[in-house]
């Protein structure tokens, strides 16, 4: 540097500053251009600064976070963990805390999870308190809290939503949405179930033509760079371009048979190519949503099969010991007791007298009527409970005609390999409310509709007795 003269005619040198000295005088400078979300707050929590990115991120204007306490905008589900480092911040004099997971809440009020580390100020900052850096939540963040949550066997809405999350996530940045595919719908108008937010109009989640439909349809990715541009439906084009939505990543989550299980969809608001990176993100993202949906039919198939007759398709007598606990109507019973059974195994063998049950239970499944419900108790027992007002003055006759139904179905010859096979039924019958007019539990029905079988067993086999009426 050229020496400058002094008042006096001499000459002075202005001091060089070194690079060192450059970076003290601009280091908060340095922390607005870095590439994460800092922010500096004194030992008791208050904001000193913050950097552009966490403005950002949090979508909270500098002015609104500046001078306030840092604990106002962490998840209060958080808030006593926040104070537990903040207290704790004395142990980490010349050493990184961190780094831990934390959430904090933007300016929508949702709660997003970010990761953090704190370091205490250097002196050339020239206050008492922290440096903390926030990094966005990472979709790998949040799939590996749906995995937890998968592993804790949580409920299948909130596994969904969980992984829906990741769409918001970086470095897909945008919002997620799941559409289950629901199976038992029987037309397209409720083809879809919405899992995670829904931007667009209501009506356009099963609407023919979208480029979510074209995925069910197709069970092929249906990506939109850019809404402006052709290749898209008028109704889609439009609909996202009136809620600022400019591209659509549409990913299909198919089922080992093939068929499209699920749809991924993550909307952003600026056009956009799906990346290398982003592409590794929405595959884990739609795997996962596969292992889910798995899942819960694997979970579904086991509680039908733990309450479900292995021979007959029936209820099992697990299942009706817990209709009978948590039944609180006061419903009508028939008792099923099968003639001539026992014979059967002693002349046949075991393997004919299953084929004979199984038989069996299917011709009760087809006698009964809509709302009755078929359990086989025993080994050549079954048990009909009936929802049926007792206090219908028919409901006596409807009974007994159902249970001379069932004895005719029966008493049908049954085919088993090269065997032709006859046997008969014995039903005895209880309504919810005794002949004196008492309400009974569905236990005490079943008891006492499982005496009148014997009644009439005795009588004559093949015959009904019901318990309250006159015979």
């Amino acid at each position: 540097m050229a020496a400058q003269p002094d008042e006096d005619g001499s000459s002075m040198h202005t001091p060089t500053r070194t690079p060192l000295e450059r970076i003290r005088e601009h280091s908060f400078l340095l922390i607005d251009v870095m590439p994460v979300a800092v922010f500096v707050i004194d030992r008791t929590g208050n904001i000193l600064y913050v950097n552009q990115r966490l403005v950002d991120m949090v979508g909270i204007s500098r002015e609104a976070l500046l001078g306030h306490s840092a604990l106002e905008f962490i998840d209060p589900h958080d808030i006593e963990f926040a104070l537990d480092l903040l207290n704790a911040g004395s142990e980490y004099h010349g050493s990184i805390m961190g780094p831990s997971r934390i959430r904090y809440v933007d300016s929508t009020g949702e709660s997003h999870h970010s990761q953090f580390w704190a370091y205490e100020c250097p002196p050339e900052i020239g206050v008492a308190g922290y440096v903390v850096t926030l990094t966005p939540e990472s979709v790998r963040d949040v799939l590996a809290t749906a995995v937890a949550a998968v592993a804790a066997d949580e409920p299948l809405e909130r596994n969904l939503a969980a992984i829906a999350t990741s769409g918001r996530a970086a470095p897909l940045d945008g919002i997620g949405t799941i559409l289950v595919v629901e199976p038992a719908s029987s037309t397209e108008v409720e083809r879809f179930r919405t899992v995670g937010p829904w931007p667009l109009k209501s009506e356009l989640i099963n609407a023919a033509g979208t480029p979510w439909h074209q995925s069910f349809v197709t069970g092929q990715m249906q990506d939109i760079a850019d809404c402006a541009l052709p290749g898209i439906d008028d109704r889609s084009r439009d609909a996202m371009a009136s809620v600022g939505m400019r591209a659509a990543w549409v990913r299909p989550v198919l089922h080992p048979s093939g068929k499209v299980a699920a749809v991924f969809i993550v909307w952003r608001r600026t056009p956009s190519r799906v990346g290398p990176n982003h592409e590794v993100h929405l595959s884990e993202a739609t795997r996962l949503i596969h292992l889910v949906l798995e899942q819960a039919r694997h979970r579904a198939e086991l509680e039908v099969a733990a309450h479900r007759d292995a021979l007959t398709g029936v209820g099992n007598r697990a299942s009706l010991n817990d209709r009978i606990e948590h039944e609180t109507g006061h419903l009508s019973a028939l008792f099923i007791d099968l003639d001539q059974f026992k014979s059967v195994n002693d002349t046949f063998g075991h393997s004919v007298g299953d084929d004979v049950i199984a038989h069996v239970g299917r011709r009760i499944s087809a006698a009964v009527r809509r709302g009755d419900d078929v359990y086989r108790s025993g080994g050549d027992e079954f048990v009909v409970v009936c929802d049926l007002n007792s206090d219908d003055p028919n409901a006596a006759a409807g009974l007994l005609g159902l249970a001379k139904h069932i004895i005719d179905c029966i008493a049908v010859p049954f085919d088993c390999g090269n065997h032709r096979i006859r046997i008969g039924a014995t039903i005895g019958i209880a309504s919810g409310r005794s002949s004196t007019g008492i309400r009974r539990s569905l236990a005490e029905t079943i008891r006492v509709a499982d005496r009148a079988m014997y009644v009439a067993k005795e009588r004559r086999p093949g015959s009904v007795s019901h318990a309250d009426v006159q015979s």
